[in-house]
């Protein structure tokens, strides 16, 4: 019976360690530059061929992403990604308490074959999802049969090490809060005007050129 919380409290404690050290490089104003992220491992909306990439940094239990994913993202999908014109990246920056667990449950859903991943973001930001436990949040998010699959996946080391790669990943380099938008490896100063987007693009496709 031990063996598994050893593993779980060893994941945990590895996690707290890495976002310490995350902080402590970003307080020291070390943080490294947008161009090195790492985002070929993320959840992707849109062509892999696009273009343009944008990067969306979010909380799944934050109001203001909640908001952001109702107002902002059906713009974006309308406007650059169903044309083809850009893929939409999203890492997974849990800030607010409690949300830590919500993120276990979106990384394990995201990763089940066939999952729609622009649906299974309209149901999580359609509740307040936020604090439940392992078992409530799975039963609000999949049906009884999957319920107990996805709760064994939210307390698996893998998942929670995951969790805390995106989040130490915002951190390093130099993100503090949600939502934030990276175009192209460039930080968006104004992610709530949909004008900046077009700027961004068009400053990015010129510097290619």
């Amino acid at each position: 019976m031990k063996g598994p919380w050893i593993w779980i409290g060893g994941a945990a404690m590895v996690a707290v360690l890495a976002v310490s050290l995350g902080f402590v490089l970003m307080a020291a104003g070390r943080s490294e530059p947008l161009a090195t992220m790492q985002v070929d491992d993320l959840p992707m909306l849109g062509p892999a061929r696009a273009p343009h990439e944008i990067v969306l940094v979010t909380d799944y239990g934050c109001p203001a992403c909640k908001r952001f994913h109702a107002e902002m993202l059906p713009e974006l999908m309308a406007r650059y990604v169903d044309k083809g014109d850009a893929r939409i990246r999203v890492l997974a920056f849990p800030i607010r308490e409690g949300s830590t667990e919500l993120a276990h449950a979106v990384t394990c859903l995201q990763q089940r074959p066939g999952t729609d991943v622009r649906a299974l973001y309209d149901r999580v930001y359609a509740q307040d999802l936020v604090g439940l436990a392992g078992p409530e949040l799975a039963r609000r998010l999949v049906d009884a049969a999957g319920a107990e699959e996805l709760s064994a996946c939210m307390e698996r080391p893998e998942t929670a090490q995951q969790v805390e790669r995106q989040r130490y990943r915002a951190i390093v380099h130099g993100i503090s809060s949600v939502p934030t938008v990276v175009i192209d490896r460039a930080l968006l100063n104004d992610p709530w005007v949909l004008g900046h987007y077009q700027t961004a693009l068009r400053a990015a496709a010129t510097e290619t050129r």
